[in-house]
């Protein structure tokens, strides 16, 4: 394959790999690859020359920011810079700051990845990475541990990122210097404030051995794979990393078990003041104290690890500060939740900070009240905050000790009746149009939810020869998922269609609407043209009459004649079949075993025109099809496993040969004790069809 077509965009393809937290098992961003069918690029870029490795690169670039955007990825990128292009004079021409204001990425979220095999003078590849650092990218040096360089080159470059090599990683759990080299550069970094990952984990004893060594991120075949669709971490290193880390948690509890015991210690709470003239909050403004609106709030001591306080917050989502007092209950400070969250959550936070205590990060400059304040006085230092802090809780003491809090909303309840300063009544005045803004948004929302059940089906198609069930549970009151039942002109069931938009709420419901009306309309119209045809100009139709809205679709149609199904998938979850003959019961996905009947997603513009495949198959007395969102195969359990496809083909294999209802019953069961009542984090749709051969066998 020569270089001219290579460069003609079409034969490149990108493919993503996440850099998965091994704090809590999320995607913190991907690595993006490009290849030529299976291959990778690598060996075009050696055979090329200058020029042609220059071009090159660019189009790796091109592509890789370009299939991102049209994927919507919004964590960081890694991309690969090619070693032999580092000192070529083009190399700071500009051409990737260009890519990511096209595509709309933010250069922060952008990292180059160099590896450590560099070999040019360091002055010289300093002044090319000052130069991105000047254009906001971030730098990752990659490889490190493989080449001569060592700790002079990471001092000199200072990257945001370093990636151990996968060599050093490969069996590190039996090799005790390669473990000392990683704890090392763990702890170097966590004092640097760099990010350590660790490249190619391909074993549960690796990310065991990592995660036990201190590095904070990692990267592999056991985590996930690079696809061209972004995946998420793979359910068994999920667990595996969860396990651990609570694992961890209760280790270090039992550790301080007696310093938590004295961490639990709290003051007791004083009797709050009665007014001085003995009136009661209904009867009397002027005579009422803050301390009368006092509630004894959350305190801990100055030596908690601060750690511990993250773990009390995430137990307590209710709680949004804590006050800091000595063993006399006297103010030293307070610490916020959200400042707690967003110090340990950045980029470099939780290495910089998880062995600080408490007292280390407290806020020291902030309102307190004197208990006999007069609630007027209270209600102006109140509303005097900056506009970020103005609904924070007001920290309460007494005679130098702390007393209590109060927050904003009993503070502004408890003088609604009576007349105030300016300034109160124009928070009140705010809060009203947040309150009517939030009942407009209710409104909508329910009208949007009446809208949506108006348009679709409500109960399955009752024909000669099929017997259909199906269920249909949004996450929210507004679903993204959209199904329907077709009939020709003389009112006989005729086909299905399921579809997921991306994204939830009112956004991905509307969509849905109009998804739903243009593919029962492009289909109904299309009983004479290939199937495949009529997604095809499904997509076309979506992708511009949906204009700039970022949704996009995956979907699947099916075509019924008699005992013929034809079906079509753009880009969705497969279709499972179950055949029923005597004794034998066989389960299998509909279509080919390589997955080439699969088209790509829907309503993405700016993609080349795509020719989706037909699959054909007829169906036999009691076979049934099942047709679900990913949601039924991607929900997890309390240990962190999904359903998968796998599993629900033995469950749909074991359900009885009873009608479709039957059959659906029995898999919403299973569902249901799997994720062991986890709440839904997506729309759920599932029909099953039953092919019954004639009209009196259901």
């Amino acid at each position: 394959m020569d270089l001219d077509r290579i460069l003609s965009e079409k034969e490149l393809t990108a493919v993503f790999q996440p850099v998965v937290s091994l704090e809590n098992g999320d995607v913190f961003g991907y690595e993006a690859f490009t290849r030529i069918g299976k291959k990778s690029v690598a060996e075009f870029f050696r055979s090329a020359d200058q020029d042609g490795k220059w071009k090159l690169e660019k189009q790796c670039r091109k592509t890789i920011l370009k299939t991102a955007g049209m994927l919507r990825i919004r964590r960081k990128i890694f991309i690969n810079v090619n070693p032999d292009l580092v000192f070529d004079e083009e190399f700071n021409e500009g051409f990737t700051r260009k890519m990511i204001e096209r595509y709309h990425f933010d250069a922060h979220d952008i990292i180059l990845e160099i590896t450590e095999n560099c070999r040019g003078k360091d002055g010289q590849l300093s002044s090319i990475v000052s130069h991105y650092r000047q254009c906001d990218f971030k730098i990752s040096l990659d490889n490190t541990g493989s080449a001569y360089s060592g700790l002079d080159r990471i001092c000199t470059l200072n990257p945001d990122f370093i990636k151990i090599d996968m060599k050093i990683i490969r069996d590190i759990e039996n090799d005790p210097v390669r473990q000392a080299m990683v704890r090392s550069l763990a702890s170097f970094c966590r004092e640097s404030g760099i990010v350590l990952i660790a490249v190619g984990v391909e074993t549960s004893r690796e990310l065991d051995a990592v995660m036990s060594l201190g590095v904070p991120f990692a990267q592999g075949f056991y985590l996930a794979v690079p696809e061209t669709m972004p995946l998420k971490v793979s359910p068994e290193s999920y667990s595996r990393i969860i396990n651990f880390r609570k694992n961890m948690a209760a280790v270090s509890a039992a550790k301080n078990g007696k310093k938590q015991d004295g961490q639990k210690k709290k003051p007791s709470s004083a009797r709050k003041p009665e007014n001085s003239d003995g009136t009661s909050l209904s009867e009397s403004l002027s005579g009422r104290t803050i301390g009368d609106l006092s509630a004894p709030g959350v305190t801990v001591f100055p030596d908690m690890p601060v750690t511990d306080l993250l773990q009390f917050f995430h137990s307590n989502p209710e709680c949004p500060v804590v006050t800091v007092v000595d063993l006399e209950h006297r103010i030293a400070g307070i610490v916020p939740r959200n400042m707690l969250i967003d110090a340990l959550g950045g980029q470099y936070g939780y290495g910089l900070n998880y062995r600080k205590l408490v007292k280390d990060m407290m806020i020291t400059e902030f309102v307190t009240l004197d208990s006999r304040e007069s609630v007027e006085n209270a209600a102006a230092k109140a509303t005097s905050r900056p506009e970020k802090n103005i609904y924070d809780p007001m920290i309460i003491s007494r005679d130098g000790a702390y007393y209590g809090i109060v927050t904003v909303r009993e503070l502004l309840d408890s003088i609604v009746s009576v007349e105030v300063s300016e300034r109160t009544r124009e928070i009140n005045r705010k809060n009203r149009l947040l309150q009517e803004q939030q009942r407009i948004q209710q409104r909508d929302m329910h009208m949007a939810e009446l809208v949506q059940k108006s348009f679709y089906s409500q109960t399955a198609p009752e024909q000669d020869g099929w017997d259909c069930a199906f269920v249909f549970k949004p996450m929210s009151s507004v679903s993204g998922d959209l199904y329907d039942f077709y009939y020709d002109s003389d009112g006989k069931f005729c086909g299905t269609g399921l579809f997921d938009v991306s994204g939830h709420g009112v956004a991905s419901g509307l969509v849905g609407i109009l998804s739903k009306y243009l593919a029962e309309k492009i289909f109904t119209e299309g009983m004479d043209k290939k199937l495949g045809r009529v997604m095809e100009q499904f997509n076309d139709t979506l992708t511009a009459e949906k204009g700039m809205v970022e949704n996009y679709l995956t979907g699947i149609f099916l075509r019924i004649r008699d005992n013929l199904v034809e079906y079509v998938n753009g880009g969705h979850t497969d279709v499972l079949v179950k055949k029923c003959s005597g004794a034998s019961v066989k389960t299998g996905i509909l279509g080919d075993r390589d997955g080439k009947f699969r088209g790509r997603f829907l309503g993405i513009p700016g993609l080349p025109p795509e020719k989706f495949t037909t699959v054909r198959f007829k169906m036999e007395k009691e076979t049934y099809l099942l047709l679900y969102t990913d949601c039924l195969v991607e929900s997890r359990n309390l240990a962190g496993d999904e359903m998968g496809v796998e599993l629900l083909r033995k469950v749909f294999k074991k359900a009885p040969r009873g009608n479709a209802r039957e059959v659906l019953e029995y898999i919403m069961d299973v569902f249901d004790a799997f994720t062991e009542a986890v709440p839904l984090r997506d729309d759920l749709t599932v029909i099953v069809m039953r092919y019954t051969g004639c009209a009196d066998s259901r």
